[in-house]
C-alpha cells in the first residue's frame, strides 16, 4: 500500500510540474511571406523554468504555381538552454527533398555538432541561427541548424524602429545579422522576436510576420 501511495504522489508531482511548465510556455506564430504572398508558417514555443529554457521551432513552407508545388521546406527543431548557454539541439530538415539531421551537445567546455553522422566541435559561445533568442546579437559565431555550417557573424545595430505587430504599430529593436546568409531581425521591449526579413536564393524577399 505504501509503495502504491508513493507512486501516486510521484505521478501527481510530475503532473503538476508538467502543468506548471506549460503555464510558463510562450508561443510565437509567424506567417511567412515571399514577395508579399504567404507561403508558410513558423511556430516557436519557448518554455522557461528558472535558468532552464526549452524551445520547439517548427517551419513549414510550400511555394507553388497553380496546383503544382515547386518548392517545399519543412524543419522541426528543439533546443535546451541552461543559464544562457545552449546545452542541446536536435533538428530534422527536408529542403525540397534534401534531408539533414543535426544535433548539438555541450560537452567538456565545447559544443559538439553532429550533422548527418559527421562530428565537429565549435566554441561553446556559438549560437544557432534560430533567431528566437535575442542573446544571439551578443555572439560573433553562429551555426545553421539545417546543415550545421559554422560561420563568423557580425551584428549591426540599426536602432529602434516602428513596426506593425499583430495589426498594431509598435517599437522594436532592429539588428542585421551579417553571415554568409544575412538576415534582419526585430525584437520588442521584452526581447521577443517580432519580425524577420531576408533574401531568398532567387533574390526574392522573405518576410516573417508575427500574427
Amino acid at each position: 500500500m505504501k509503495l502504491r501511495l508513493f507512486g501516486a504522489v510521484v505521478a501527481l508531482a510530475a503532473l503538476l510540474g508538467s502543468a506548471q511548465a506549460g503555464q510558463n510556455a510562450a508561443s510565437m506564430d509567424f506567417a511567412v511571406f515571399r514577395n508579399g504572398a504567404q507561403i508558410g508558417t513558423n511556430k516557436i514555443t519557448v518554455d522557461r523554468d528558472g535558468t532552464a529554457t526549452t524551445v520547439q521551432n517548427d517551419t513549414h513552407i510550400a511555394v507553388g504555381f497553380g496546383i503544382l508545388t515547386l518548392y517545399r521546406y519543412d524543419q522541426s527543431e528543439s533546443e535546451r538552454w541552461a543559464s544562457g548557454r545552449l546545452v542541446a539541439l536536435n533538428a530534422k530538415t527536408d529542403d525540397n527533398g534534401t534531408e539533414h539531421s543535426t544535433s548539438a551537445e555541450a560537452k567538456d567546455g565545447k559544443l559538439v555538432l553532429r550533422v548527418d553522422n559527421k562530428v565537429s566541435e565549435v566554441p561553446p559561445t556559438a549560437v544557432p541561427l534560430s533567431l528566437w533568442n535575442s542573446e544571439a546579437v551578443d555572439s560573433n559565431v553562429a551555426f545553421d541548424p539545417e546543415d550545421g555550417s559554422v560561420q563568423p557573424m557580425k551584428v549591426v545595430d540599426r536602432g529602434v524602429e516602428k513596426v506593425v505587430v499583430r495589426g498594431r504599430e509598435s517599437s522594436a529593436h532592429h539588428y542585421q545579422l551579417v553571415t554568409t546568409f544575412p538576415e534582419d531581425v526585430w525584437y520588442d521591449d521584452n526581447n521577443q522576436l517580432v519580425q524577420v526579413e531576408l533574401k531568398g536564393r532567387d533574390g526574392s524577399t522573405i518576410h516573417y510576420q508575427l500574427r
